[in-house]
């Protein structure tokens, strides 16, 4: 399926590239999985404690093998 393709009535629509990076870290947990969080690389110390994302480790692919 190209970016350009329908699916069904709805044309898809490519949204530009965010003008931020993001950086990532997995922590090992001695109970439960290894969780991975997500974050805005220029972020501060307060920001990164309100703007993030965390998974399971397990839940993650390597963005080369999805290229």
């Amino acid at each position: 399926m190209s970016a350009n393709s329908t699916a069904g009535d709805a044309a898809h629509t490519t949204v530009p590239a965010p003008d931020y990076a993001l950086d990532a870290v997995t922590v090992t947990q001695e109970r439960g999985p290894d969780r991975c969080t997500v974050y805005p690389t220029d972020a501060d110390e307060e920001t990164r404690l309100t703007t993030w994302l965390s998974l399971d480790a397990d839940a993650t692919c390597d963005l080369a093998t999805m290229r």
